[in-house]
């Protein structure tokens, strides 16, 4: 069975599915970062892993897409099973600060804080 994660341009607010591991079989849907980098088809940066159960927003809405933003930079991976007692990860930007100062021990907080202009 394939694994596909979900990666995204902030900039173009594009996402795409696509594998993040090498072998194809072994992908967790705890994972932090991806084995594999994937560009962006329209601006050709480098793409954010956000894992399996990212939805991505209309492209129109640049609020949710913001929101998504944020909390990637701040190592929330939309991974896991959502089977925990953890709040869900806001959707709106206004709501993303407070979320992040309270849940610093979230579940899915999975990797390292990172600036999406450095990264890409």
């Amino acid at each position: 069975m394939e694994f596909l994660h979900k990666f995204a341009c902030f900039d173009c607010h594009l996402a795409f599915k696509k594998r993040a591991t090498e072998k194809s079989d072994t992908g967790t849907a705890w994972q932090a970062e991806s084995e594999i980098t994937h560009k962006c088809p329209t601006c050709n940066r480098k793409m954010a892993f956000l894992g399996r159960n990212f939805r991505a927003p209309k492209k129109s809405d640049k609020n949710k897409w913001q929101a998504a933003q944020l909390l990637w930079e701040a190592g929330f991976r939309y991974c896991g099973s959502g089977y925990h007692q953890d709040p869900a990860l806001p959707e709106n930007k206004p709501q993303v600060a407070e979320f992040i100062k309270n849940n610093l021990n979230h579940t899915q907080k999975v990797a390292k804080s990172s600036s999406w202009v450095k990264y890409t």
